[in-house]
């Protein structure tokens, strides 16, 4: 099951649909499929204070926001594809990730960004809560996620992006043949794989390859 949180506009309430219940999600008119950004959540947009299942935990990083503004504005989707173990290890619920989320989408208005599509995993083989104790093809690296932005949202992946802080992330982008871009103080060892202290310092090089 990918959870999907999606509003129209920025700012305006969002859509909830699961994808394993059939329910269709809209991807507009049929062109052609375009370059994305897929973001992780915790570590790359907020600071990943472990299990983040309250808007009292949520606190952004610095230039975050402007970074997806700025995807924004060069026209280029932007999907978070986020693991939220949390669920099955009973911390919080489904509902209270969507609040989150729901915060995280009216912090990021006020700075002129929006956020098209956010996706969650709930699932997690550990879990104690039985309806989500197990594995799942959505859960990252696992590319059920990226595969219902995709749809969702009319990506090419293999010349999108997948942005995150964990090895998670980078295996995400190998299994759906994306460019990957790791977060955090001594990169990520491995070829392909571009390095960035955080998304504000990602973000410029990502245009440019974007629209090269």
């Amino acid at each position: 099951m990918t959870v999907l949180d999606r509003g129209a506009t920025p700012g305006a309430p969002a859509e909830t649909g699961v994808r394993d219940s059939g329910l269709a999600v809209a991807a507009g008119p049929a062109a052609q499929p375009r370059p994305g950004v897929l973001l992780d959540r915790d570590g790359t947009i907020i600071v990943d204070h472990g299990y983040v299942g309250s808007i009292d935990r949520v606190e952004f990083i610095d230039g975050s926001a402007a970074a997806i503004a700025a995807f924004n504005r060069a026209g280029i989707p932007v999907a978070v594809v986020t693991n939220q173990a949390g669920v099955a290890r009973g911390r919080y619920g489904i509902q209270d990730v969507s609040l989150v989320h729901k915060f995280i989408a009216a912090r990021l208005a006020d700075h002129g960004a929006h956020v098209d599509m956010f996706a969650f995993c709930p699932y997690h083989p550990d879990g104690v809560v039985e309806a989500f104790a197990r594995s799942s093809e959505d859960r990252k690296p696992r590319p059920g996620m990226a595969r219902a932005a995709a749809e969702a949202l009319n990506l090419d992946l293999s010349a999108s992006w997948v942005i995150g802080d964990r090895p998670e992330d980078i295996g995400l982008a190998e299994a759906i043949g994306a460019e990957a871009a790791y977060l955090g103080p001594g990169g990520f060892d491995r070829p392909g794989v571009h390095s960035f202290p955080s998304l504000a310092a990602a973000a410029p090089f990502i245009l440019e390859r974007i629209a090269a």
